[in-house]
This record gives structure tokens, sequence and C-alpha cells, in this order.
């Protein structure tokens, strides 16, 4: 196998680049129309790397310059090495004999899948294979909230009525996810360390950590199912990024929120379907990401944001009044989330939300 084939296998399938990413110290990854963003080790900028999922082609945005070239070469620069012990390292790390020889098969859908490959992959929920366990999952931790928890304005009730609990060995916060349509089957553990930011950066420790081995956001809606009941009720529900702003924004309303997290910045299509499947069709949905998927730049310095926030919206406005918050008025911090400054400012940007016409 030489080099581009081992690209060409590579681009076959995006969780494969997700991988190699994260082997290397990438974190934070996303993905958006047909690239893969994330973070590099030494930083949480999520947009600073990106990768053509079909191409490879590669831009690290870093200060002083910007590293352009395929992904072997950006792993060649964070490994530090040569060429040969980059390929001999990817190889490895896959699997892939040094051997390979692709054979060249007469395939009568070549045509179809090329059409294929260049459109989104649009997949099925109901195709979605999910491991799905019971409580038990639970056990070894300690279910009691951490104080860190209140605070930040989550109180004890909300933390127990999600299972939020505390991994002493690993001294992780642990947001137990339920699947989207049960309040007590678990589909995944997100651990978040309580480290100080100065440890983390000495000791290289992972920010968050997936304790259920091949669990993806992506297929799932976080606090979904505790929150359908009052989203019915309240005609509204309000997608923010991650788990704690649910668990803020049900502390607000009495346990009683009409929220869930969608895992990142990036609102997938099962996610899509799990929304329209699940709540009235006079349902608004309210896109609440976070200060900095407003304030998004692309690499020429232009305000790429509020345009990727519309963007997002319409991947419902066909089937459902959808609106977006947007923080005019920079009252919020670069990296907040709209709920993190408390009640008061919170209102007023959910008023203030701009609709999708």
């Amino acid at each position: 196998m030489n080099a581009q084939q081992f690209k060409d296998w590579l681009s076959e399938d995006v969780e494969r680049i997700e991988r190699l990413l994260e082997e290397i110290g990438c974190h934070r990854p996303w993905r958006t129309g047909d690239e893969v963003r994330c973070a590099p080790p030494e930083s949480n900028n999520h947009t600073a790397i990106s990768v053509n999922v079909d191409t490879l082609y590669c831009r690290y945005y870093r200060e002083g310059e910007t590293f352009r070239g395929d992904i072997l070469n950006l792993v060649r620069l964070f490994r530090n090495e040569d060429f040969p012990s980059t390929f001999r390292f990817v190889k490895a790390l896959f699997g892939l004999s040094g051997k390979f020889v692709k054979e060249n098969k007469i395939d009568p859908l070549s045509m179809f899948k090329q059409i294929r490959k260049q459109h989104k992959v649009f997949t099925d929920i109901d195709e979605v294979e999910i491991a799905k366990f019971g409580m038990e999952t639970l056990e070894d931790f300690i279910m009691l909230p951490h104080i860190n928890l209140f605070y930040e304005g989550i109180m004890p009730q909300t933390a127990e009525l999600f299972k939020v609990c505390y991994d002493p060995i690993l001294d992780r916060i642990l947001f137990p996810h339920f699947n989207y349509d049960n309040t007590e089957t678990v589909v995944g553990i997100t651990g978040r360390t309580t480290k100080s930011k100065e440890v983390i950066e000495e000791f290289k420790i992972p920010k968050y950590w997936n304790y259920i081995k091949g669990y993806k956001k992506m297929y799932n809606l976080y606090g979904f199912s505790h929150s359908l009941p009052f989203v019915i009720k309240d005609g509204m529900l309000i997608l923010f990024e991650a788990e704690k702003s649910v668990l803020k924004h049900h502390t607000m309303h009495r346990n009683e929120g009409f929220s869930a997290s969608v895992g990142g910045h990036e609102l997938s299509e099962v996610q899509v379907q799990i929304i329209l499947q699940n709540t009235p069709p006079e349902t608004e949905i309210v896109i609440a990401f976070d200060k900095d998927v407003m304030t998004m730049k692309d690499e020429e310095g232009k305000d790429i944001g509020e345009q990727y926030l519309i963007d997002t919206c319409n991947k419902l406005s066909k089937f459902r009044k959808v609106s977006y918050i947007f923080d005019k008025y920079n009252i919020i911090g670069e990296k907040d989330s709209p709920i993190d400054k408390g009640y008061k400012i919170w209102q007023y940007l959910l008023k203030y939300r701009k609709v999708i016409n």
C-alpha cells in the first residue's frame, strides 16, 4: 500500500479520519459540510484545523503561519518525524499491511457511488444501531452531584434528575446520556475532568472522556427524553451545545425545562429526524449555540458565525418555526453559552432571538 492508496482508503469513512486526528492529540472534533474540524493539542480553538473528507486537504491556522497540505503531512507535523516513520505509524494504527494491493474490480454501481460521494450521506434514524444499557452502568460511581455544578448554577435536584454522578478514580463529573425516547435507557456517559486548566495542559489530560466506546452524540439528543413533556407543553425546544446548559435551563424552570444538547456545533440529520418525529408541528426550535460559534471567522477573517447559525436553522425551517440566539451587543463571554450569565441575561437573549422567515 502506498500513500495515495492509504488516503483513498481513509477517505471512504469519515470516522477513520476522526480517529487518526484523535490519535495525534487533536480534540473537539465536529463536522460541517464536507469538512471535519477540530482543535490542535495545544489549544481549544475548535476551528483551527479543517480536513476535507474527500480530498484530505488540511488547513491548520496557528499563530504566525498557516499549514496547508494533506493529512499525512499534518500527522508528520504533529509527530515531528520523517515521512517514512509517519507512514508506518498510520498503517500500524489501522492494522494495514504494507503489501496491500487494491483489487481492480468492475463495480456496476460505481457511477452511482460517485454521485453519492458528492452529496452528504443521509442516515435514517431507523437504521442507526445504538447500544443501550440500564441503570447498572452507573453503579460503580458516586450518585451525588459535585459541588462545582452548584457553583455554576445547577441545583442538586436537577443533577439528581439527570443522574449526574462522580467518578472518584478518574476525578470526573459524569453526565449520563439517556436515549432520546427513554429516561431510563443509558446510551453514553461523558466524563468531564475537575482538574484545573494548568493541570490539564501540563499532564495532557483529556477534558472530556467517553465512558461507553462507540457512542456518537450525533445519533442522540442529551436531555431530550426528560424535556419532551415540557417541550409539548411550552411549544418550544431550545438546542444548546453542551450538557450543562440543559441542566442550567432545567434548574431555572424548576426541572421542567424544554431544552436539549446536540453535543457540539453541528445539528446532524439524525437529530433533525428525532426532533421532527417527536415534537408537534407547532413547536418552535431555538438554536442557542455558544458565543464562539456566533463569532466564527473564515481563513480570510470574514465573519461567518451568523450565517452558520442560519444554515443550521434551515435544516428545520421547512418543517418548523425556527429561530436562533445571537449576542448582538456582546453581553456574554467569548466562550459562553447564552445561558451561562444567569436568568436575566438568558431571558433577554431569548426574547430578542432572530426568527427565520
